[in-house]
């Protein structure tokens, strides 16, 4: 199925609800942004493998330097795909470049001759920031967590593709993965694993959307898992005139400090207790 609605280039607005991605289903699901014409090129942003709250800042600033360079490039327009792939499906799409031609990825390492990143990182400063979810009748239990060493007693819930994976199992923390957000849940809920880390822009809605009023889940107050995590666009080499332009106004904006996030109070409070991980390596494997 795909949801198309038309808008100017100019006072655009959009709502992001993006879910993480569900296994095995291809139906597209789309919001053009900008203006239609058969001389305007069309790029398609698919953000269907990021979480909600992260999706948002990133389809903002996706659509800020392509207006950059409007003057340089011309007019265009932006659809933003929130349709579900099956695993790694999505990275062989892109390179095709039919589907979809940017994606928004904390995966920093792909065949340079199949796509492009764009090094400049896009993803606010609390991106790496989690939230540890678990059971409402073990929150006392977690709140005698006091460090890494601690977790290791634990087993943590991940999505089977998301790249933090890599981030538990380099320290040494238990993890398993699951199919998505509602089956990590469910398997929080059975017990199968102890707990389930989760962005902390992103907590709150994501349990909105699948813990319902069962209030059977809680965040643990006062704790919060840490590591170095950002997030760049990459783009298929079909486009190079797309590479080209988004790569330019990146840079402006990063030169100009707009990329930066708006002021805000100190994070992480100061009696917040921090775990601190190690990202094993910035450049995560592209399996194929």
């Amino acid at each position: 199925m795909v949801i198309t609605v038309k808008t100017l280039l100019r006072g655009v607005g959009f709502a992001c609800v993006c879910l993480l991605a569900a296994a095995g289903l291809y139906a597209e699901q789309a919001k053009p942004v900008g203006k239609t014409s058969s001389q305007v090129p069309e790029y398609v942003l698919w953000v269907g493998g990021s979480s909600p709250g992260r999706s948002e800042r990133e389809v903002q600033v996706i659509e800020q330097a392509l207006k950059r360079t409007e003057a340089h490039y011309g007019p265009y327009q932006l659809t933003v795909s929130y349709a579900p792939y099956r695993g790694e499906d999505w990275r062989h799409l892109l390179t095709k470049g039919e589907r979809f031609q940017i994606v928004t990825t904390s995966y920093l390492s792909f065949p340079p001759e199949e796509l492009t990143l764009i090094p400049v990182p896009i993803a606010g400063g609390k991106l790496g920031y989690r939230n540890i979810v678990v059971r409402r009748d073990r929150l006392a239990e977690f709140a005698r967590v006091k460090n890494a060493k601690d977790l290791r007693k634990k087993m943590a819930g991940q999505g089977r593709y998301w790249p933090d994976m890599w981030v538990y199992e380099g320290n040494e923390l238990p993890v398993k993965g699951g199919e998505g957000l509602a089956d990590l849940l469910k398997s929080l809920d059975r017990g199968e694993i102890d707990y389930l880390p989760l962005g902390v822009d992103e907590t709150e809605s994501i349990l909105q959307k699948y813990a319902g009023e069962h209030n059977k889940f809680a965040i643990v107050p006062g704790l919060l898992i840490y590591y170095p995590l950002s997030s760049s666009p990459v783009v298929t080499n079909q486009r190079p005139e797309l590479i080209a332009r988004l790569s330019e106004g990146l840079e402006a904006m990063h030169a100009d400090g707009s990329l930066q996030s708006s002021p805000a109070a100190k994070f992480p409070p100061a009696h917040y207790r921090v775990i601190k991980l190690e990202n094993p390596t910035r450049l995560f494997p592209v399996q194929y």
